[in-house]
């Protein structure tokens, strides 16, 4: 049986391959990080990214405050706290890199997916 699937996987996808193939594309519509960035904004959750985004650069500027208060200051109890205040501000930041990140892939998959659905609908009569 399990023979029999690989078989039938192995035509599937040389099936799908042959139609990439006739349509002109080989299979490889990528988008630059810039398209994907822009498309984060596009969408159903539209607000919560962008809403995200602006937290992300608010973040930002509060890093380099507690940054140059951490340099600045002599007191070893308020170095702490600026220490640990700036780390927080970095972490969050870090945070927000990888939502975006994991919102990229999950439009490409999605991007993908989208593509062979349609590629098979073409082949299946």
């Amino acid at each position: 049986m399990n023979h029999q699937m690989n078989t039938i996987m192995n035509n599937l996808d040389e099936r799908i391959r042959a139609a990439l193939e006739s349509n002109g594309t080989s299979g490889n519509v990528n988008l630059s990080i810039a398209e994907e960035l822009l498309q984060t904004f596009r969408g159903q959750s539209r607000w919560m990214n962008s809403v995200a985004a602006v937290m992300s650069l608010l973040v930002f500027g509060l890093w380099i405050w507690t940054s140059l208060c951490f340099i600045q200051t002599e007191d070893l109890g308020l170095k702490l706290e600026w220490g640990m205040a700036s780390l927080f501000c970095l972490l969050f930041i870090s945070f927000m890199k990888v939502w975006f990140w994991m919102i990229m892939h999950s439009n490409r998959v999605m991007r993908e997916v989208k593509r062979v659905e349609l590629l098979l609908a073409k082949l299946l009569p």
